[in-house]
């Protein structure tokens, strides 16, 4: 009755502007729903992270803009409630808007924008880190740019949306991590099927810093971009050098060689022993042992070691 009233009145009186507000709680009821439901799919099934959350802000996208085409302000009153804004941290209110403006999108474009660099990184990032490092790196560059925006912009009643801050947060990552290696990305309008990962992210940085330079009231979250690529390169540091303690402080990554059976196998290996960069070392022998079987009974590694008590020295 209340979906048929508001198709009635649309936006001329007052009942109208209550049917439309209940509406909006429901379908921002729904968005959450979405998104909790994404969390059990990551946490309970084998779909890749980035897979799930490429289907949610397509869902949510859906969810938040069909209905505006039949009821006109509907769509906005979701995004507003939804999206950030300083003014919920000043007032003590609202600190669901730091998880949910990470899903939302203000139109078309800006979700193709996210959407196809959020694939090729994210793909990247999680086939070498895997899915639990993935997450957590998506999630706290978030928080890290929501907040280095708000300390910005403090007092700008404007709403920030969008996954961008997460996203240059996995390039964040992928620079510090594996900047030699090659993947297939964006470089402006220009699709490029294999890159080098730190030239892709010199050219993402160059043109955010063109854009903060010559437009600097396009409404674009710069410092977002940047807090969560900051934090992207920290937080990949902290995850290395707390889980890959325990292989070798002297920089000897020989005792992994007996995991090396094949082609692919021994290319990683190539890649650690060729690696500069401690870190980059780091981030191959982790990958190399999470998709390694024991040596001695086949078993899929637990970190160092085997049930059947074999253990990396």
């Amino acid at each position: 009755m209340g979906l048929k009233f508001c198709h009635e009145f649309g936006m001329k009186n007052n009942i109208s502007y209550k049917c439309i507000s209940e509406m909006m709680y429901w379908l921002s009821y729904l968005v959450v729903a979405i998104i909790l439901a994404g969390f059990y799919i990551i946490h309970k099934t084998s779909f890749s992270f980035t897979q799930v959350v490429m289907i949610q802000i397509l869902l949510i996208f859906m969810v938040v803009n069909i209905p505006g085409y039949r009821y006109p302000g509907l769509t906005w009153r979701v995004i507003a409630d939804l999206g950030g804004r300083t003014i919920y941290v000043y007032h003590f209110s609202r600190y669901y808007t730091f998880l949910t403006m990470i899903f939302i999108h203000a139109n078309f474009m800006h979700l193709i924008g996210n959407g196809l660099v959020l694939f090729f990184l994210g793909t990247a990032l999680e086939d070498r880190i895997g899915k639990k490092k993935t997450v957590f790196i998506y999630f706290t560059t978030a928080l890290i740019a929501t907040l280095s925006d708000y300390m910005v912009a403090w007092g700008d009643p404007r709403l920030v949306l969008g996954a961008s801050g997460a996203i240059f947060g996995l390039m964040g990552a992928m620079f510090i991590l594996f900047p030699k290696d090659k993947i297939p990305m964006f470089l402006g309008p220009i699709f490029m099927p294999s890159v080098r990962v730190d030239l892709a992210v010199a050219v993402f940085i160059g043109m955010q810093s063109g854009i903060a330079l010559l437009t600097p009231e396009s409404g674009v979250s710069h410092a977002a971009h940047f807090g969560g690529f900051a934090a992207g390169m920290i937080f990949a540091k902290l995850i290395y050098q707390i889980d890959l303690d325990t292989i070798d402080e002297t920089g000897d990554y020989s005792s992994i060689q007996v995991l090396v059976k094949d082609d692919k196998s021994r290319a990683i290996y190539e890649k650690i022993i060729d690696a500069e960069e401690e870190d980059v070392k780091r981030a191959w022998a982790d990958h190399l042992i999470k998709n390694s079987d024991c040596p001695k009974c086949g078993r899929r590694l637990e970190k160092f070691k085997c049930k059947c008590g074999f253990r990396l020295k």
